[in-house]
């Protein structure tokens, strides 16, 4: 991301040493799904815990694979999904999954139901979907009580009015400080 795109996708931050760009910001909505599909992927406990530190890296890498259909990411890309998954930013994790048959398929079948609730996006297939709603610019960054993203605009982000998606204040029970959203 350029610094001038930087200063207008977010000029009410105020741009630190500490502010992130992400290319991945539109995972934030996922956000109703992802316990759902963590606990399917048999990373999380009944009490909404991770079973291990093993299967919060794992849980990073099938966000970003939903995210971008890819198993195989950078760790540089994947600050936004340690935050997510409770993961501090130091954490190192595998930059490459293992990833099943069945395990693609649960993943497109969780997005392709999202594009279903969501009549506004048409008949999105779920790559559009991927590459209009999910592969986004953003800015992250930590503040004392709370991380802070702000998503970058798009011309059709108008029918964001129209989703049944939440994603405003997002904060899981193993995440240490709730993300805060700003969808420009």
């Amino acid at each position: 991301m350029q610094i001038n795109q930087v200063r207008n996708l977010a000029p009410q931050m105020s741009l630190t040493p500490e502010t992130l760009a992400v290319k991945n910001a539109g995972l934030v909505l996922l956000n109703n799904y992802l316990p759902m599909l963590f606990e399917r992927l048999g990373l999380l406990i009944e009490n909404k815990v991770f079973t291990g530190l093993a299967s919060q890296c794992k849980a990073v890498q099938y966000a970003e694979f939903a995210v971008t259909g890819l198993s195989a990411t950078s760790e540089t890309i994947l600050q936004l999904n340690k935050v997510l998954c409770g993961l501090p930013l130091a954490q190192p994790v595998p930059e490459e999954i293992d990833i099943s048959e069945d395990q693609i398929l649960l993943i497109n079948g969780l997005l392709q139901a999202m594009i279903g609730y969501w009549p506004a996006t048409g008949s999105s297939s779920v790559e559009g979907f991927r590459g209009n709603w999910l592969v986004r610019e953003g800015l992250l960054r930590e503040l004392e009580a709370y991380w802070e993203l702000v998503v970058e605009k798009r011309a059709y982000d108008l029918l964001l009015n129209q989703s049944p998606f939440t994603f405003s204040v997002i904060k899981y029970p193993w995440m240490p400080k709730p993300l805060h959203v700003t969808w420009l």
